[in-house]
């Protein structure tokens, strides 16, 4: 019995080593390791293969591989939210919206990176990007700087020699209008029979809605959220600061100056007509600029009407406040759920500055790094964006932010929604949407004390804004006896008052028309 007992012991440990010997690496042998994986968005023309040409070195340098996945932007927010949130086939690093950072990070679900400070060096960058890393009056950083989404105004250098524009003539509000109107007057028709228009921008609907808006509310003072005298954020819509600003964007399709019918289309649409010489000015991201130097194969312009045309970046025109420009971009952040020690390691390798330069450099985005910067200012088409940095905003770094964009998108979307009839415009109705939505935003921050302005207070702001003089004579009509309830005069007076708006509403806009 004790014999067979050795032997069977025997057989095991021999079977058992088997095993083992078979799985365990030998000094020859090398450890499968999975590779890293990177989400970003599409920047640029080629997107994966650009970012794929970086990692190669990476690869190369550290023998780790990776693996790109290319999240569309609309699909974007819902897969990363669901990602991060059940951490299942999660990414080891992930672009994120500069927006997006104090959501996910009040959520937990992105890794805090204090303790790597040292390597990350925060002096490194501008400070309107590197205030994008955390949230608002947090110190705990959440993400590293990529690149910088900036938007000024975008001209077609052959329409302003034309048609003998100096960057100097567009840098008020005054002038800018005056060099659209300019443009429209003039009725150029390029050799395919299309009309060159002065300026055009999406309407609703669009993903860029509240970034149009936002420089020429910013320009003249106003805000969308501001916080009261307890420190309390609230919404500043209803304030007369951002009314002016909100009128004077919207003067460029009461005035008729931007056709109604841009309105009906969305960003890409948009920039697809400025590319093809249509229009002379558009405000949109600085990639533009860029693919005008690589070929079509490469994603490029150089053969496109742009390309031969050129195209000159111009400041925000100067409002009551000076010229504030709309400041997005990209971070780069690692889920709270990753165990990898590498993912670090591809981070600061993404985010060092030789990578900055080479990446920003095929995308045509700013780099955020201060030395690629200096660098880059000395590009004559890239310099006006760099001194823009310096008085160029951001959104508000709060957690919910995220929702007050969806709020305000959907109150920019109602107005152009009801400007689509030029003859219905109402200010009354403008008044009314701006005030439902102020509320909305306030219920989201919990704010339940509001000042909002009364039309009256409204309409005078309104007014100033676009130029308006109220004729008070005009303004005391005397009221008509009314009809008895038990009287029917047989006549039907709802379809005559809508006629007389209409009517009322296109003598208006020819009035205002004339006065241009």
């Amino acid at each position: 019995m004790k014999t067979f007992t050795k032997i069977v012991t025997i057989v095991t440990s021999i079977a058992v080593s088997s095993i083992f010997a078979a799985k365990a690496p030998t000094a020859k042998q090398e450890v499968k390791q999975e590779p890293l994986t990177v989400w970003i968005m599409p920047n640029g023309a080629s997107p994966q293969e650009k970012l794929e040409q970086r990692l190669n070195l990476f690869t190369k340098k550290t023998g780790i591989k990776t693996k790109v996945a290319v999240l569309d932007w609309g699909e974007a927010w819902n897969r990363i939210s669901t990602t991060l949130a059940t951490g299942v086939d999660a990414p080891d690093v992930l672009q994120l919206g500069t927006t997006w950072i104090p959501y996910f990070a009040s959520r937990g679900e992105i890794k805090a990176l204090n303790e790597w400070l040292p390597q990350i060096d925060s002096s490194r960058f501008v400070p309107v990007s590197w205030n994008t890393t955390r949230i608002d009056a947090d110190t705990t950083i959440y993400s590293v700087p990529w690149f910088i989404d900036i938007r000024p105004i975008l001209a077609n250098k052959r329409v302003l020699k034309k048609h003998n524009i100096n960057p100097e003539d567009v840098a008020t509000f005054d002038g800018f209008v005056k060099a659209v109107r300019k443009v429209n007057n003039a009725h150029e028709v390029l050799d395919d029979g299309t009309k060159v228009r002065a300026f055009a921008f999406p309407g609703k609907n669009d993903w860029n809605l509240l970034h149009n808006f936002a420089p020429w509310i910013w320009s003249n003072g106003g805000n969308f959220i501001e916080k009261d005298n307890n420190g309390k954020w609230k919404a500043s819509i209803l304030t007369p600061k951002t009314i002016y600003g909100i009128a004077k964007y919207l003067s460029f399709v009461l005035d008729t100056l931007v056709s109604t019918d841009a309105l009906q289309m969305n960003t890409a649409q948009i920039v697809q007509h400025f590319n093809a010489g249509e229009i002379a000015f558009i405000v949109n991201t600085s990639e533009v600029i860029m693919q005008t130097r690589f070929e079509g194969n490469k994603g490029g312009l150089i053969n496109t009407r742009i390309g031969k045309d050129s195209v000159v970046a111009l400041p925000i025109p100067t409002g009551t406040d000076g010229t504030i420009c709309f400041i997005g971009g990209s971070n780069l952040a690692i889920p709270a759920k990753n165990k990898r020690p590498e993912a670090l390691d591809l981070l600061l390798y993404l985010t060092n500055d030789e990578n900055l330069n080479a990446y920003t450099q095929q995308i045509g985005m700013l780099p955020a790094s201060k030395k690629v910067l200096k660098s880059w200012s000395k590009d004559e088409d890239y310099k006006t964006l760099v001194t823009m940095l310096e008085s160029g905003r951001t959104y508000t770094a709060i957690p919910e932010w995220g929702d007050i964009e969806q709020i305000l998108g959907s109150m920019f979307s109602a107005i152009w929604d009801h400007l689509e009839i030029p003859a219905l415009y109402s200010e009354e109705k403008i008044y009314e949407i701006l005030s439902n939505y102020s509320k909305e935003i306030n219920k989201r921050l919990n704010y339940k004390n509001s000042s909002d302005l009364t039309f009256a207070e409204f309409r005078q702001t309104w007014h100033k804004a676009l130029n308006i003089k109220d004729n008070n004579e005009n303004r005391h009509i005397t009221e008509q006896p009314k009809p008895t309830p038990d009287v029917d005069s047989g006549f039907n007076a709802t379809p005559w008052i809508f006629a007389i708006a209409v009517l009322v509403g296109f003598i208006f806009a020819f009035i205002r028309r004339k006065k241009g």
